[in-house]
């Protein structure tokens, strides 16, 4: 999972290609008039051809995406290459409603007077920053947590905002299956066991949703009880190998319901696949108790 959203400037133009917002983290304007004219004729050119998607275009190690809001106005990201396009295109789609909610009857003007759209350089840093925030928490947790759908709010988002057609646009029939995977029960990891995906292909669903608002997520904390003469004759029965045993002995102790799995595996030096694999074995001997990750459930 990527940390950071890469964005360095956002623009929003005319059909015509003229700038009538633009703002830069540095100050520096790379998307100058001369590429807005010309990101304006390549969207008049997919327009005519039926087109109306999200584009992007690469060149000098950066990477172009806009968007076309009617007939009349585009917005664009320039972000560093490597990017995740898919959380981009939610932040892109979230500054663009901002935007015309905010300005509506400005933009209608004939001669649009460019002093008036300034402070919105605000709501883009408070929009930039939030979802940073939520990509960093969401690139510290490994493939050990348990996803849960927000269903009001996915409710909500369906109806009024359109998203199952631009989740399918944007994540296409791995997302749906990723989606419907999600119960609130099972881990990522074992999410992509079931369905056959890459890590990749979950966490692009992962962080797609997160974004939206419209998940919560929860660490896997495993219990084990303390030691006993039931555990160790139940550990006789199904036959741990002497390597998986040796990681057990160290393990429990720090198996106390509080502390993550990604933690414990840190601590003791292993990959949390290791790690879970054999306490996967234990069955019922270990409990798993969710915490769920606070820092998703502010909104903006």
């Amino acid at each position: 999972m990527v940390d950071k959203l890469g964005v360095h400037e956002f623009m929003v133009l005319t059909a015509g290609g003229a700038p009538i917002f633009h703002f830069s983290k540095d100050q520096t304007r790379k998307l100058d008039e001369l590429l807005s004219g010309f990101l304006s004729a390549i969207t008049s050119f997919a327009t005519e051809f039926g087109e109306k998607s999200i584009q992007s275009l690469s060149f000098e190690g950066s990477e172009l995406l806009y968007e076309q809001f009617g007939p009349d106005y585009l917005f664009i990201f320039l972000v560093e290459t490597g990017s995740s396009e898919k959380v981009l295109r939610v932040v892109l789609r979230e500054l663009s409603k901002r935007f015309v909610s905010r300005y509506e009857n400005e933009m209608r003007m004939d001669i649009p007077i460019l002093d008036v759209f300034m402070d919105f350089e605000n709501d883009v840093r408070a929009v930039l920053s939030y979802y940073e925030g939520i990509l960093i928490v969401m690139s510290s947790l490994s493939a050990f947590i348990i996803p849960q759908v927000k269903k009001d709010n996915l409710d909500i988002a369906i109806r009024t905002g359109g998203f199952l057609d631009e989740f399918h646009r944007d994540l296409g029939n791995s997302g749906n299956r990723v989606l419907s995977a999600i119960d609130g029960k099972t881990s990522l990891y074992n999410i992509g066991r079931s369905l056959g995906l890459s890590e990749i292909d979950i966490s692009d669903v992962v962080e797609y949703l997160a974004i939206r608002g419209l998940l919560r997520v929860s660490k896997l904390c495993p219990l084990i009880q303390e030691k006993d003469a039931r555990f160790d004759a139940y550990l006789d029965i199904i036959g741990l190998p002497s390597k998986d045993y040796q990681l057990l002995e160290r393990a429990k102790s720090l198996c106390n319901g509080n502390r993550s799995l990604m933690d414990i595996s840190e601590r003791l030096g292993v990959v949390p696949e290791q790690l879970y694999e054999v306490l996967e074995k234990l069955g019922d001997e270990v409990e798993w108790r969710l915490v769920e990750v606070s820092a998703l459930v502010d909104e903006l």
